[in-house]
């Protein structure tokens, strides 16, 4: 019989040391490097602070916007809907720019404008999710 090692296959790469000589990890590894659990763990842990560290950038635009769009949505809200005749045209006009905005931001890569443009899209989807947020609290105003 031959003295050969099962493996099994991953589908995540941790990035962790390969054992394949049957050796334990280096020291300096760690305690959590040593088993797969541990990578896995690490991995998860770069991985949320890359997230983290790329939502810094331009966070004040991006809670300026979003709380520009709180208010844009509750003054068409309360402005343009007092008398009652602008209602079907504001929410008509409302859902065009969150499904234009959407389309713009969510679709394939390969058809997305490059560089600037991009990034004005993805602010003005900070807006969006501004005023989507606003009606959403309106909403809540009307039912109490």
């Amino acid at each position: 019989m031959k003295n050969s090692r099962w493996r099994p296959a991953f589908a995540l790469e941790t990035g962790g040391p390969s054992n394949t000589d049957g050796q334990d990890f280096d020291e300096d590894s760690g305690f959590l490097g040593r088993t797969r659990l541990g990578r896995l763990i690490q991995a998860a842990g770069r991985e949320l602070l890359e997230k983290l560290n790329s939502a810094r950038t331009k966070s004040p635009t991006k809670i300026f916007l979003i709380l520009l769009g709180f208010y844009t949505a509750n003054a068409l809200a309360t402005i343009l809907g007092q008398t009652g005749d602008w209602d079907v045209l504001v929410a008509g006009v409302v859902v065009a720019a969150i499904e234009g905005i959407g389309m713009l931001m969510y679709r394939k890569p390969m058809a997305r404008p490059p560089g600037r443009l991009q990034s004005l899209i993805s602010l003005v989807n900070y807006w969006k999710a501004g005023v989507c947020l606003g009606l959403f609290v309106d909403a809540f105003k009307l039912g109490s």
